[in-house]
């Protein structure tokens, strides 16, 4: 898929990734970003959304993603620290969801709709960045209408030596 600017002119607007439910945030995003003023640099914008593609994406056909920790390998190339270490693990509450999933054959995508300050958060700065990534959703099995649902991630990212990584994911 062609990679199309943000409205920020940061990362792509759409990007699909053939991967598998994940940790959901612990609010649904509800509203449109009311910080989209607050420009974010594109190299923090670009790791935010190749992190949320790579976390919240996947693909439980047979062939395809083991679980959702196969989503948190991939997350964990963008990520850092205790969180790099932490997303690849399996966890015992997911095994319910996946095998729902897996039952259905379904390929979740997402489609990025924002990627801004959080109100309220400070804007970023040199050492640190806080960033809500927006998304849809769509979960397509592979009999049935797909079903799409919009919903967010807030993360914090700190430089590293190979760039920008995500190290937190508070509020989730």
């Amino acid at each position: 898929m062609p990679d199309a600017p943000l409205p920020n002119g940061g990362a792509p607007a759409t990007t699909s990734l053939s991967s598998a439910p994940t940790p959901r945030s612990s609010t649904p995003w509800t509203g449109p970003a009311s910080n989209a003023d607050q420009d974010l640099p594109s190299d923090v914008a670009k790791v935010a959304t190749a992190f949320t593609l790579a976390f919240v994406q996947h693909d439980a056909r047979a062939g395809g993603d083991r679980s959702f920790a196969t989503a948190g390998v991939r997350a964990a190339k963008f990520a850092s620290g205790e969180l790099a270490k932490a997303l690849p693990q399996e966890r015992p509450g997911q095994a319910a969801p996946w095998a729902a999933l897996r039952a259905e054959q379904a390929v979740t995508t997402a489609e990025i709709t924002s990627v801004v300050v959080p109100d309220g958060a400070p804007p970023p700065t040199a050492t640190s960045a806080l960033v809500r990534v927006a998304y849809t959703l769509t979960t397509t099995p592979v009999a049935g209408a797909p079903r799409k649902e919009r919903d967010h991630l807030a993360l914090r990212l700190e430089p590293t030596p190979d760039g920008w990584r995500v190290t937190a994911l508070p509020w989730s």
